[in-house]
């Protein structure tokens, strides 16, 4: 049998409109979350790459909506801090950025760090070396944190993770970021400059 023997012209024609007809159903999409859901979600979100994800949801669904300006914002802000965490000097990681059970102002400084505030990401990696805010004291995210901090530009965080690495007999981590507290303009005050050598 050949092709034109199983098929009339007839049923091509309807087999073809029912192919496109079933393309068309497919390719529409689902309709958006309602916009103060998606709104509060762009709020709860912590993880940069998260932010990033519904931001870019928000402002697709809602180009005009009441969030949208902050929507944008948020996006940029973390599109920059989700390149920064790729990174392998700085030890962060999804679960790092997710507190549950915390002070309000813990999960506030959290989503501010996601956001590139640098002083933020400070405040969280002092929470975690002396176990305060609701946090049991954690010496890796201690680290992590200071290693975003000074990513961000935190020139205190810089030097106080120069001193660790000094403290910890490892010279060769605590050089870069000596060199950058002193690049961002921090003066090692005199009393505590011992470590140095």
């Amino acid at each position: 049998m050949t092709f034109p023997m199983l098929f009339s012209r007839r049923s091509l024609a309807l087999l073809v409109a029912a192919c496109a007809l079933a393309g068309s159903a497919v390719a529409v999409p689902f309709p958006p979350a309602p916009e103060p859901s998606l709104h509060q979600e762009l709020s709860d979100a912590r993880w940069p790459a998260d932010i990033v994800i519904v931001a870019d949801r928000y402002i697709t669904s809602y180009p005009n909506g009441p969030a949208a300006a902050l929507a944008r914002a948020d996006l940029e802000k973390a599109r920059n801090t989700k390149r920064l965490l790729e990174r392998s000097d700085i030890r962060l990681y999804r679960g790092d950025f997710l507190v549950r059970g915390a002070a309000t102002s813990l999960v506030d400084d959290v989503r501010k760090a996601a956001l590139a505030d640098k002083e933020a990401a400070a405040r969280m990696a002092r929470l975690y070396r002396d176990g305060d805010g609701g946090v049991e004291a954690n010496p890796s995210r201690y680290v992590g944190w200071l290693q975003y901090a000074a990513a961000l530009g935190n020139a205190s965080a810089s030097y106080e993770l120069a001193v660790f690495y000094r403290k910890s007999d490892q010279p060769a981590l605590a050089a870069p970021y000596e060199a950058r507290a002193e690049e961002l303009g921090f003066k090692a005050p005199n009393a505590l400059d011992n470590v140095r050598k």
